[in-house]
């Protein structure tokens, strides 16, 4: 056995914006697993009650979460490929993505329950 047992020190200068990369794939795939639960929940005969319009608004709003946690990831991939700082609008998009991940699924949670 040997004494010469070197402990490094983490690496902690990227580890927000790993965090970030994870958590936006993570809101991506709440928001195409939103989509196809909301569109099978209104193919079903208690689902047909609702309006068209309605589901429309709810898809559309996991529709934008998707595309900003596309964004969000494309930010800091683009800011990793030209190592640079990951800049604002990663966070805001991740922002603006469960904002809209929220808008969506709990719009769509209170019209089903007002249905039932």
């Amino acid at each position: 056995m040997s004494d010469d047992i070197v402990s490094a020190a983490p690496d902690t200068a990227n580890d927000k914006e790993i965090l970030l990369y994870d958590y936006s794939k993570h809101l991506l795939s709440l928001a195409v697993l939103g989509l196809g639960g909301i569109v099978s929940l209104s193919q079903s005969p208690q689902g047909q009650k609702i309006p068209g319009m309605q589901v429309t608004l709810m898809l559309a709003f996991l529709a934008i979460s998707g595309v900003c946690s596309l964004t969000c990831s494309a930010n800091i991939l683009r800011a990793r490929r030209q190592d640079q700082p990951v800049g604002r609008g990663a966070w805001t998009s991740s922002q603006l993505a469960m904002m809209f991940l929220g808008m969506g699924v709990g719009g769509f949670i209170t019209i089903w329950i007002m249905e039932i």
